[in-house]
């Protein structure tokens, strides 16, 4: 009985000691935390570019009438490597000069001008990419969780829009088909 009478104290007695202790840390609102999110993904964003190493993993196509498609986003994407730029369109559904339905041009990257928007803690990226099937221009804005928008143009009329999210290099799931 004693027993039982002692471990119900110490239980009381730890419960209420437990109970007094104040933590000095304050507590962040819902606001605030988002808020941290969103820097902390801007900084990531920003060092994705920065360090020209991303892919932006495409889930939809938008024609240049603004029709979209939802696409796999494994082999639907624009692949930045140091100076080398790879711009991929796939299909699941068939086989193509790359082998996976589409066609993979693989070039080199001729200029790049990164413009950072603060105020909307956005990024504006132009680049050119010179193929051996022809010279893209690609221009990107990029928001600050990594959502993408990329519009593709090249030296025939037309347009293709890219809209996905920037990834890493090492965590893209990206299959890379035989380039032309």
């Amino acid at each position: 009985m004693k027993k039982y009478v002692l471990i119900v104290f110490l239980a009381v007695f730890s419960n209420l000691v437990f109970a007094q202790v104040e933590t000095d840390a304050p507590t962040m609102t819902k606001k605030e935390k988002r808020k941290a999110k969103t820097e902390q993904q801007y900084k990531k964003t920003k060092k994705l570019l920065e360090n020209k190493n991303f892919v932006l993993e495409s889930d939809f196509l938008r024609s240049r009438r603004g029709v979209s498609y939802p696409v796999s986003s494994n082999l639907n994407f624009v692949k930045v490597d140091s100076s080398i730029a790879i711009i991929q369109i796939g299909s699941p559904w068939g086989y193509g000069p790359n082998g996976v339905g589409g066609v993979t041009a693989k070039g080199k990257i001729t200029k790049w001008v990164l413009k950072e928007d603060k105020k909307r803690n956005a990024f504006y990226l132009s680049m050119n990419v010179m193929t051996p099937i022809g010279i893209y221009d690609v221009n990107m804005t990029i928001g600050p969780s990594g959502g993408t928008l990329a519009r593709l143009t090249g030296l025939r009329s037309g347009q293709l829009t890219f809209d996905g999210d920037l990834v890493t290099v090492e965590n893209s799931r990206v299959y890379e088909g035989r380039s032309l």
